[in-house]
């Protein structure tokens, strides 16, 4: 399952932006592979929200993709 949560967490390249982006949308890397993978169906809005504004952050600083609380939602649903 590609997902593109799981895009941006392989663009990131290392354990340490990982960690980075985990803490900024609040939580951790483990439940963003749990995302990624599609293990959890689904997380609440305001963790999408989270989520999406993390990987803009993200995007500035590495230049990985943004995601979409459109995309978080709908990524496992394909």
């Amino acid at each position: 399952c590609r997902t593109p949560l799981l895009a941006v967490l392989r663009q990131l390249g290392n354990d340490e932006r990982r960690g980075e982006f985990a803490n900024l949308a609040q939580t951790k890397t483990n439940y963003l592979y749990q995302l990624a993978s599609c293990k959890r169906a689904s997380c609440s809005a305001k963790k999408a929200v989270a989520i999406a504004s993390a990987s803009a952050q993200m995007s500035l600083l590495y230049g990985s993709d943004v995601l979409t609380v459109a995309d978080i939602a709908t990524m496992c649903q394909r």
